[in-house]
């Protein structure tokens, strides 16, 4: 955990606000590469992470990028409304569950709202490393487009697609590039916007196709199955009836186990297994992560019969 303090809040767009959370004088923070996030414990009851938008050599300092939504579970209007210059918080190290994948001839960013955040990172990366990239940015105006000014700047390589101009939604099939080889897509924004791709992509090669979830969808709606959880360290057995989670049933029982979403799209939770299948519903792991039933998300997976945990 780092101590870092609030040394700037910048508006960079229509109700988005950036970050500056600097360490202490002589301190070293951790670098990071693009699509990586970090925690803020901004209560001791509320806990959000947000995507770093800072360039990752030899960080002096770590930003992110916050977007005031009323209808949120209240970290974004508290960034807004109460966080300020000079407060000090809890941060957890970066995590990355976004990377870029290095080795691809083309890579296509595709931003939705709030969902630019990740990837001003990782474009920032490409062009210092000079790989090919492209971006299509939708947002509801020109005003709500976050860093338009800096984006703008890379001429042909960005389209915005703006709803009040557009007067529909993002045509997804139409924007997709014909080449799939050696092409690598990133996507995160709205729920419906990430569906479309994940659909349109449907036929593109396994590990082309990435995705940063701000929210579960479908999967939290599966019926649950009780199953039984073998902690390795103790020998202890738990029983997790279907309605509760495995994260619940843990902290019950008096197990750590940190868990910042609930939901699945955060890998704070991420839990090795030892032994035993499970029923994955994260949108963390990538397929050949879950076909190993090597490790889940307790927030939100579970087990099939009987599951030890390297606990």
């Amino acid at each position: 955990m780092l101590s870092l303090t609030v040394t700037a809040k910048t508006p960079v767009a229509e109700d988005i606000v950036e970050l500056e959370l600097t360490p202490e004088p002589g301190t070293q923070i951790p670098g990071f590469v693009g699509g990586a996030h970090i925690v803020l414990h901004l209560t001791e009851e509320m806990s959000r992470q947000y995507s770093l938008v800072n360039p990752q050599d030899k960080p002096g300092c770590y930003r992110v990028a916050v977007a005031r939504d009323a209808n949120s579970r209240g970290g974004s209007v508290y960034v807004h409304d109460t966080l300020d210059i000079g407060q000090t918080l809890d941060v957890g190290e970066p995590r990355n569950n976004f990377p870029l994948n290095e080795e691809a001839h083309l890579q296509v960013f595709i931003g939705g709202g709030i969902g630019i955040t990740p990837m001003i990172a990782m474009i920032r990366h490409c062009e210092a490393t000079r790989q090919d990239w492209r971006l299509v940015y939708a947002a509801r105006s020109r005003e709500r487009c976050a860093y338009y000014d800096e984006l703008s700047e890379f001429g042909d390589k960005v389209t915005f697609h703006l709803d009040e101009d557009a007067g529909e939604p993002l045509d997804v099939p139409a924007i997709l590039p014909p080449e799939h080889v050696g092409t690598h897509i990133y996507c995160c924004g709205p729920v419906p916007m990430m569906n479309a791709v994940e659909q349109a992509t449907a036929d593109w090669p396994k590990g082309h196709v990435h995705f940063e979830w701000f929210s579960a969808d479908s999967d939290q709606d599966a019926e649950n199955e009780p199953f039984d959880m073998v902690i390795d360290s103790s020998g202890a057995r738990l029983h997790v009836p279907a309605d509760k989670s495995a994260l619940d049933v843990l902290r019950d029982a008096g197990i750590p186990c940190a868990s910042v979403c609930s939901e699945g799209v955060c890998g704070t939770c991420e839990t090795f297994v030892l032994s035993g299948e499970i029923d994955h519903r994260d949108k963390v792991l990538t397929d050949e992560e879950k076909d190993s039933n090597e490790m889940m998300m307790v927030c939100c997976s579970r087990g099939r019969g009987e599951i030890v945990l390297d606990l």
